[in-house]
């Protein structure tokens, strides 16, 4: 009777242990949905922000050009602008459409000019043969 109240009793306790772990298995999880959607939320906010930021920002300057435009009209219509939105928010440099435009070349994938025979061939005019 007494060994079958001990077994009862280490069942239970068993039973009451492996209970505890689920429900901290759950806790666990439900924390860390809780924080997923925490980060989620306020970065929806900070880009809300910051898309509100930008709208004002480019209705004033909206705002701004068109008071300027009203001014400049006859001079924005004798020379038409090149359309560089990167230069517009002076992230790069405008460049002249007048001056022509230079492409860089890499000086050491040029020919050397004194070179007179193919480096492709061997010298004596034979094919060499790959060592198998």
């Amino acid at each position: 009777m007494i060994r079958a109240s001990r077994r009862r009793a280490t069942a239970q306790k068993t039973q009451l242990r492996a209970h505890r772990e689920e429900l901290q298995r759950v806790q666990v999880g439900l924390v860390g949905l809780a924080a997923v959607l925490l980060v989620v939320t306020l970065a929806n906010l900070v880009i809300d922000n910051a898309r509100k930021d930008a709208a004002s920002d480019a209705t004033a300057a909206a705002i701004e050009q068109g008071i300027a435009g009203v001014a400049n009209a006859t001079a924005s219509a004798a020379a038409p602008t090149p359309n560089e939105p990167l230069a517009d928010l002076g992230v790069t440099p405008a460049t002249d459409s007048a001056a022509p435009v230079a492409t860089p070349s890499v000086p050491d994938l040029q020919p050397d000019p004194r070179l007179r025979q193919r480096m492709d061939q061997d010298p004596d005019g034979q094919q060499s043969q790959p060592a198998h």
